[in-house]
């Protein structure tokens, strides 16, 4: 029964893990992309392994410790990072010249303040291996984001209030050459 248990709450913290390395593939995100629900289940199960798993009673206690404080961090990280987060709107998309890949634009509050935020992030267009780049980001209170447009098939130009007109090379993997550092 021990053994059951480890593997199910061992394979639960991998996809915990696995979840964080797969992030930029957003079409996955919403199946992988779970660290809590998968995290906490996964040391709780461990904690269980180990307190039926092990004979001596200062490592079954050491064990059931470790996993289950494990547990109630990863549950905390997840709450305190959902409490926090504002809410991102997608206003608009840009589709690239040959349909390969689209900006998108999120607007959302910054944290507390109430300037808007804009959040630029290109989207490759590859089925379930799709991936996400962050192009940059434009926080209101130190300019504004006035044009994005792509100029070719491989460069995105972004303007901003201040700072003028950056231009962003794109690669055919989706990996921009620079960012736009607006103020986030």
């Amino acid at each position: 029964m021990a053994a059951i248990l480890t593997l199910v709450g061992a394979l639960l913290c991998t996809l915990a893990v696995g979840g964080f390395l797969l992030y930029p593939y957003f079409v996955l995100r919403p199946w992988l992309y779970h660290p809590v629900l998968f995290g906490v289940p996964g040391f709780l199960l461990l904690a269980l392994a180990c307190w039926l798993g092990f004979a001596r009673t200062a490592l079954k206690w050491a064990g059931v410790a470790v996993c289950a404080l494990a547990a109630v961090a990863v549950g905390f990280i997840g709450w305190f990072a959902a409490a926090f987060a504002s809410p991102m709107n997608t206003p608009s998309a840009f589709p690239s010249p040959d349909g390969r890949a689209e900006v998108v634009v999120y607007q959302s509050t910054a944290g507390f303040a109430p300037d808007m935020t804009w959040e630029l992030r290109l989207h490759t267009r590859r089925g379930l291996l799709s991936r996400e780049s962050t192009l940059g980001c434009v926080n209101s209170d130190a300019m504004s984001l006035n044009l994005v447009q792509w100029i070719d098939a491989h460069t995105v130009r972004v303007g901003l209030s201040r700072g003028g007109m950056v231009d962003i090379v794109v690669d055919d993997q989706g990996r921009p050459d620079r960012t736009v550092n607006g103020g986030c």
